[in-house]
């Protein structure tokens, strides 16, 4: 089976990272009141697009691997599993600058095995019908919903950002629950 992973909040924990920084930056407020465009990489103001340019890559170089994904992707690449890192990390966007070679060498400090990664990956059901994914995980209700409208199955990872919101994606609330949706 291919299976397809987003990074930030399936992976790693980048939403707790970002808290701090968001805390700690958030000189008149403008950052925690659009703190759900900014997990979702949405630079949509002047003063977002510095903050992303200015502390996105020691966010991503703090975040934490979020608990048992190491080991719950080692026992599906050891039994025969593709896995595809789809991230809209990367270099075509100024926000992500510098991601790429910041990404590639976490992953490897982690050990975090993979098959291929695709990085500045805006839309992603595009990319799991060109690589043949059969079942994708994301955090992003927009990014599940389009991924399994084009036939392909998705599975929504709950974040903070997303634990409140409906949708009839199939949700898992940790790696444990992952596991036992894909078998």
């Amino acid at each position: 089976m291919k299976i397809g992973f987003d990074i930030d909040d399936v992976i790693t924990d980048t939403s707790s990272s970002m808290k701090e920084y968001v805390m700690e930056y958030d000189e008149n407020g403008e950052l925690k009141a659009n703190m759900e465009d900014i997990m979702r990489g949405d630079a949509s103001t002047p003063f977002i697009e510095k903050f992303f340019v200015n502390h996105f890559l020691s966010i991503a170089k703090s975040a934490k691997v979020k608990e048992h994904a190491r080991e719950v992707m080692q026992d599906l690449f050891e039994n025969g599993n593709e896995i595809y890192l789809i991230t809209a990390r990367g270099e075509k966007r100024k926000i992500f600058h510098g991601t790429e070679p910041l990404t590639l060498a976490y992953l490897k400090e982690h050990d975090i095995c993979y098959t291929d990664i695709v990085f500045n990956c805006i839309d992603k059901a595009k990319i799991c019908r060109d690589y043949g994914i059969d079942v994708m995980v994301d955090d992003s209700i927009k990014h599940c919903e389009a991924v399994r409208n084009a036939g392909i199955r998705s599975i929504l990872f709950t974040s903070c950002v997303n634990e409140t919101l409906p949708t009839t994606v199939t949700r898992v609330k940790d790696w444990w629950e992952l596991e036992k949706e894909l078998k």
